[in-house]
């Protein structure tokens, strides 16, 4: 990869709840202890993606800052055809994601809750997420009833999710797929895909359990994206490439 030695390998979960999730296990997890744990962890960087909701990015901010964790501000959108994780730059405005979940048809009674869905079909909402600046990361493709492959969707639309254009890289929880989906090799799926792994924590000790290593030159959305854009030699897993 042109610039290799500029970059530094970096250990990251995309995935991580909160309590302001209400499927969360314990309630009374505090940001001071979700930022020990992600550190104890090893991780730089962490995305805070609660179901439907953004209110726990702000205080996971403050806590963080100047701690050597980096926070990803996201959703874990709940849509038509999937979980899809929305992740944007770190310095992105409270103000702006809440106005995007109300974009997007999420009021703020439905905040915290993944039973609820965001308006319109999965493809609609890959393209609002890439209109506001977001990358888009589909949630556990593999996992019954949320992964967009294992939903009530039709084939045809399963596929018309993969193939979209405002889909960043899938999160698999199968990692032995992972060759197979960055070449695209997946029956009915023929797309090469960037894949990531994540915990999806909803405790305090599952996270950083499935880390991803990833070449950046800094922590940021940008870096992210370019590193998933290059997936073949910025994106692996630990059992690739010790992180």
């Amino acid at each position: 990869m042109s610039g290799l030695k500029e970059l530094a390998l970096r250990r990251v979960d995309l995935h991580i709840h909160t309590p302001k999730s209400v499927c969360y296990s314990d309630i009374s997890a505090t940001p001071e202890q979700i930022t020990d744990a992600a550190l104890a962890a090893g991780l730089e960087a962490i995305a805070i993606t609660d179901h439907n909701s953004v209110e726990a990015v702000e205080d996971m901010r403050q806590v963080a800052s100047g701690g050597g964790l980096s926070i990803f501000p996201g959703i874990e959108l709940s849509t038509v055809g999937g979980h899809i994780l929305a992740l944007f730059a770190l310095d992105t405005p409270m103000e702006k994601l809440q106005s995007f979940l109300i974009y997007v048809g999420l009021d703020r009674p439905q905040w915290g809750d993944a039973i609820h869905v965001a308006n319109g079909d999965t493809e609609e909402v890959l393209q609002k997420i890439d209109e506001w600046g977001g990358l888009a990361i589909a949630a556990h493709v593999e996992r019954w009833p949320s992964g967009f492959l294992e939903t009530n969707q039709p084939r045809h639309v399963k596929a018309a999710i993969h193939a979209s254009d405002y889909l960043s890289a899938l999160e698999i929880t199968i990692p032995q797929n992972k060759a197979q989906w960055n070449a695209g090799a997946m029956r009915g799926y023929p797309k090469k895909r960037a894949c990531t792994q994540s915990s999806d924590a909803h405790s305090l000790d599952e996270i950083g359990r499935r880390p991803l290593c990833v070449w950046m030159e800094s922590i940021s959305l940008d870096a992210l994206r370019r590193a998933i854009e290059d997936y073949e030699t910025a994106i692996y897993f630990p059992e690739e490439l010790a992180c």
